[in-house]
């Protein structure tokens, strides 16, 4: 009986030992998280008690301690005007947690992660929080303090580290998804050029912000050509050493190139990158604007959407009209060209018909859609059944379009007999 008695005595300490702790201010946490992490339950004090009943239920919630592992669970309100007073009680209750208002929430309640030596290393907020659920919480602090415990020991070693294993480590330290990285990205890199100059590590290319590369691509645009920009940005889809995030932005810059471009011919193409970018991490906000650009920058020249400046961008080979053709019997049939918006006109050189790929009528003659209509009317003599009507339109714009090329023209193509 005795034996039995302290073993449960021993194992109860052991289980005492283990799991999340709380505190009220970091003076009572230091002793406590070890080699765990300090979580911050931060809430609108005074101004939105709803937030303080949130992050009540949060830090008692079963899922969200399980996800903690061994972290120390503070409360921090966030007072809306903050007092010399209030200011000394928020000074005391984060003690040595160093806090970077750079990487502050922007909206609370939020949840703030710190390493065991007091650097603020993650955060979890956004509007989902509102009314948040404790299993995806759960999820996401666990991803997060796993994270910080992870990066802790390389950020410790880095300090002591010189050239290229400090790039290393740093590195190592700065990939952990989710996680605060041990600087700004263009900082390390700026640092990284220093220790390791040939990046051998690879890290100056992995670390490198995607802004860097949209604007890498837009001084190719302006001095060079776009094609050239669509290279480069092909050049560093091809290149593995980049990560996902930078892959989604040279498939968003792809885009923005072949939207100002590529015209019909890029239609395919934006269409292949949106669905690439989508295919890398469907959660992420490019990704989530990919079916935007399709719906809203893909031309589309048609009987029940007409033209566009997209579908007039690329006039160097005939467009063909999609839609179902009312075109059939014998007959003389009429194509008009209506505008209906924009500074330029849409200047046309000729209409074809089809059937299949066989030549049935075609009028060809120089016409204009604009404010003021010349000779916009094409007349095409069918003299045998069609099966299958194709329409094809010769645009020119040389003459009636910004001197970057861009045509500002909207119009409607109707077909009568």
């Amino acid at each position: 009986m005795k034996t039995f008695l302290s073993s449960f005595l021993f194992a109860a300490c052991i289980l005492s030992a283990h799991g999340v702790q709380y505190a009220q201010n970091y003076a009572e946490a230091k002793d406590k998280v070890k080699d765990s992490v300090y979580v911050l339950f931060a809430y609108a004090d005074g101004w939105d008690d709803y937030s303080r009943k949130v992050m009540e239920k949060l830090m008692k919630d079963e899922r969200v301690k399980a996800a903690a592992g061994d972290a120390v669970f503070m409360p921090l309100p966030v007072p809306n005007v903050l007092t010399d007073e209030l200011k000394k009680a928020r000074d005391e209750r984060y003690g040595a947690l160093k806090f970077d208002k750079d990487t502050a929430p922007r909206s609370y309640p939020a949840i703030l992660v710190f390493n065991k030596h007091g650097r603020h290393s993650a955060v979890i907020w956004g509007d989902f929080m509102r009314t948040p659920d404790p299993t995806k919480i759960a999820e996401l602090l666990r991803v997060r303090v796993e994270g910080v415990i992870k990066q802790t020991p390389l950020l410790e070693r880095a300090d002591k580290a010189q050239g290229i294993e400090k790039v290393k480590l740093l590195g190592e330290a700065a990939s952990i998804k989710d996680v605060q990285p041990p600087d700004w990205p263009d900082k390390l890199v700026n640092s990284f050029k220093k220790l390791d100059p040939e990046d051998t590590t690879g890290y100056q290319k992995k670390l490198r912000p995607p802004m860097s590369f949209a604007g890498e691509a837009f001084d190719i645009e302006r001095n060079k050509d776009w094609k050239d920009a669509l290279k480069q940005v092909e050049e560093w889809l091809h290149d593995p050493t980049y990560n996902d995030e930078q892959r989604q932005a040279f498939h968003a810059i792809a885009i923005g190139l072949l939207h100002r471009h590529g015209g019909m011919k890029g239609a395919k193409e934006i269409y292949k990158h949106a669905e690439a970018m989508k295919a890398i991490n469907p959660d992420t906000v490019l990704a989530k604007t990919a079916d935007y650009a399709v719906r809203d920058w893909i031309p589309s020249f048609s009987l029940a959407e007409g033209w566009s400046p997209a579908v007039l961008q690329d006039y160097s080979s005939p467009l063909e009209l999609e839609g179902s053709l009312p075109i059939s019997n014998p007959g003389v049939y009429k194509v008009t060209f209506n505008f209906t918006q924009g500074r330029h006109a849409a200047c046309i050189k000729a209409v074809t018909l089809y059937d299949g790929n066989t030549k049935v009528a075609e009028d060809r003659h120089a016409g204009r859609s604009g404010l003021k209509d010349i000779n916009n009317i094409y007349t095409l003599s069918v003299t045998v059944p069609v099966k299958q009507p194709r329409l094809f339109v010769e645009f020119d714009q040389s003459h009636d379009s910004d001197p970057s090329g861009y045509c500002d023209s909207y119009g409607m193509v109707t077909i009568t007999r």
